[in-house]
């Protein structure tokens, strides 16, 4: 009935910018995200803002979209709010059975964040 994620609230936000601090995806490191929100309501309140990695075209071995990492946000009427979220490296890569470790697929992957699985506001290749 709901989207993986979905929350209610009482009041609404506006999702503005998208980043990569660090530059974007390097195999076997973890990413940092930066994302800017506004609470665009009348009243103060928090947000989950919810980041979803998008595996490559046509690459059946993984899901589509796997929930990647989260970060919370808190701000009054009209204040913006910047969150950093921190996606681990594994969220990445693939368990390899002959060596026991893992390996990491060459990008482009695509990260994509938001309310909820159903609800994404923003998107940036990687």
């Amino acid at each position: 009935m709901f989207a993986f994620g979905h929350g209610l609230g009482y009041t609404s936000w506006a999702y503005e910018e998208l980043s990569t601090p660090d530059g974007g995806y390097r195999a076997g490191r973890d990413l940092r995200l930066r994302v800017v929100v506004r609470n665009t309501g009348s009243r103060p309140g928090r947000e989950v803002v919810q980041a979803y990695l998008a595996g490559q075209a046509g690459d059946r071995s993984r899901p589509v979209r796997v929930l990647a990492a989260f970060g919370l946000a808190a701000a009054s009427p009209g204040e913006l709010a910047e969150v950093t979220i921190r996606i681990p490296a594994r969220v990445f890569g693939r368990g390899d059975e002959a060596t026991g470790g893992s390996t990491w697929p060459p990008a482009p992957f695509t990260m994509d964040v938001g309310r909820s699985s159903r609800d994404l506001r923003l998107s940036i290749p990687l």
